[in-house]
């Protein structure tokens, strides 16, 4: 009995450690994983939790997926906490959005313990650094394990851990003028903007999107091009349906994508609706614009008014029309006046 509990312990242990895997390989962080590693470094809180909140807290582990673009941290916001079963948790929520990409442990504390031809051993971010968030962001970026331009990263609020979106992390502030849609987003969406608005000299551009129940993120999809505006949008509804179509969550439901831009002209209404309806049907496009009125420059927007209205007058106009068969069924003999009585009533109904 004994010599089975043991077997039994070990291999508990030995299944407990499958989760406790060191990353190790060439890793490229995208912009949003690099922003969750920055919070991380200052154990910033889960809004969805109180203790902790809108302070630096004590960093436990954190974990990232092998394509670099999900991850799943944890922090301690007492004197003391154990590491528990952490690992496991944090790579077992990492897998779960990270699309089938295997998640592993990154780091320990503010040790960065994932292995690359760089990062031999580990590298500890000292605590005096979180007062100078480009420099750890420049450490990160050093090791390899970022390679796009950390000036661009958002700020860091060294007191509530909070990312500050009107600021860079070099300390200097963003004056780039965006539109009212985009200004509440996301830096990393913010960036978008700009590689979309600045970059190339293309004739067409075209950029579709939706907003989550919050309205301060988003899912979107442009594209660019010199072929037609056909081409570009329909690229851009189908880049952004891609992400719409795995139903995630905190999007209105039965979400659809929005034509906002042309260029950097925002859309019409009368735009944002036809446009719509070649992707979806009416009655999703219709429904989807009576139960999100605030998408619309002009609510009671006299094109869906018109939609509706003219799929009330067929509806009728079939009525009346199958009226005059079942009539025409009666005088010939073949119903009785029963039958046809019990067909109009359940017609009307």
């Amino acid at each position: 009995m004994k010599k089975i509990l043991g077997i039994l312990v070990l291999g508990l242990l030995l299944s407990g450690n499958v989760f406790a895997k060191t990353g190790k390989g060439e890793l490229k962080l995208s912009q949003t994983t690099m922003e969750n590693l920055m919070l991380y470094m200052y154990g910033a809180n889960n809004p969805k939790y109180s203790d902790g909140a809108n302070k630096k807290n004590k960093p436990i582990l954190m974990a990232i997926s092998a394509d670099g673009k999900s991850s799943h941290y944890y922090y301690c916001p007492y004197p003391t906490c154990s590491d528990g079963n952490y690992v496991y948790k944090a790579i077992t929520r990492c897998e779960k959005k990270s699309n089938g990409s295997p998640c592993y442990l990154f780091a320990k504390k503010r040790r960065i313990q994932w292995k690359n031809s760089i990062n031999t051993k580990s590298t500890n971010i000292k605590k005096k650094l979180l007062k100078e968030p480009y420099q750890i962001a420049k450490i990160i970026q050093d090791l390899g394990f970022y390679d796009d331009d950390i000036t661009e990263l958002p700020g860091i609020d060294y007191n509530t851990a909070k990312l500050d979106n009107t600021i860079k992390i070099t300390g200097k502030k963003d004056n780039y003028d965006y539109p009212s849609l985009i200004a509440k987003q996301k830096s990393v969406h913010k960036n978008d903007w700009k590689d979309y608005a600045l970059n190339g000299n293309e004739k067409y551009k075209a950029w579709a999107m939706v907003s989550t129940n919050t309205k301060n993120e988003m899912t979107f999809g442009w594209e660019a091009d010199d072929t037609s505006w056909n081409d570009v949008i329909k690229k851009a509804f189908n880049r952004c349906n891609k992400y719409i179509n795995q139903k995630p969550k905190n999007y209105p439901k039965n979400s659809i994508c929005i034509l906002y831009y042309k260029g950097t002209t925002p859309t019409t209404d009368n735009e944002k609706i036809e446009t719509a309806k070649k992707y979806y049907s009416q009655r999703e496009v219709e429904n989807f614009f009576e139960r999100y009125p605030y998408i619309l420059n002009n609510s009671n927007n006299s094109l869906l008014k018109k939609s509706k209205i003219t799929k009330k007058k067929s509806q009728s106009t079939d009525i009346v029309s199958q009226l005059k068969d079942l009539k025409d069924l009666l005088d010939s003999g073949v119903l009785t006046n029963e039958e046809f009585e019990k067909a109009k009533k359940k017609l009307l109904n």
